[in-house]
């Protein structure tokens, strides 16, 4: 069929009046209408590759560990207040044995694109101040038969634990790609590669004797996608503490 000259004369202004428009003639067409609402920024969460604990323990199968298992069990308090929130949780450990708490996510996070440029982020707070600690990155095992590999760095390598909230924030290429787990059918630590692919949780930890005591409280622990560069005291890059 057909087409009248006048309805081609008038599709083929139309088209030629869209291809013209600008997309900014597009976006503001109704502006003499309404009054646009700005744009809403991005949210934080958008720089954070993984949460591993703000208001409590991880959702949807994560968990907390302890060891030994005569440590105190880590909980949630507002006693100490929070840097994010209500709630941070207080971790109490046995000075003169070597314990730990670890805070674990549900499944895992592959954090290898974060590695250059990514940082552990989180606040601490001490009872006395001057705690001496490890900060510990756990991989889930996927290279060591199920038993978690860590990298770890002196608490002290990036300044004191204090009486008031203070944030820490480690680039993850100090912690390095040498990771180490307990075989504890042979009573020996073996070495391996951590498995960035594959980060499980964080953990806090002390040395036999290092400490008179040891108790603190932590808020807000993440993996940022991109940090500062290392700002701490001189000595980088760090080795692991095995």
């Amino acid at each position: 069929m057909r087409l009248p000259s006048y309805v081609i004369t008038t599709f083929f202004l139309a088209s030629v009046t869209l291809v013209s428009a600008s997309f900014n003639d597009y976006r503001d067409r109704d502006a003499t209408r309404f009054t646009p609402k700005e744009p809403k920024p991005f949210r934080q969460d958008r720089d954070v590759a993984s949460i591993v604990m703000r208001e409590g323990i991880p959702r949807g199968g994560g968990y907390t560990y302890q060891y030994p298992r005569e440590n105190p069990e880590p909980i949630m308090t507002d006693v100490a207040g929070a840097m994010q929130g209500d709630l941070a949780m207080q971790i109490e450990l046995i000075a003169s044995d070597y314990s730990g708490v670890a805070i674990c996510i549900a499944g895992s996070v592959d954090l290898t694109p974060y590695y250059e440029e990514g940082v552990l982020e989180f606040w601490i707070k001490g009872n006395e101040g001057g705690e001496n600690a490890l900060f510990v990155l756990v991989d889930d095992g996927v290279k060591s038969n199920g038993e978690s590999t860590q990298v770890k760095l002196r608490s002290k390598s990036f300044g004191d634990i204090t009486k008031e909230w203070k944030k820490f924030t480690i680039p993850l290429k100090t912690f390095g790609t040498t990771g180490v787990y307990w075989d504890s059918k042979n009573a020996r630590e073996v070495i391996l590669p951590f498995a960035w692919s594959n980060f499980k949780g964080f953990r806090l930890e002390v040395r036999a004797g290092e400490n008179s005591a040891f108790k603190v409280w932590i808020d807000d622990v993440v993996i940022k996608k991109v940090g500062p560069e290392y700002q701490g005291p001189s000595g980088y890059p760090f080795r692991n503490e095995f």
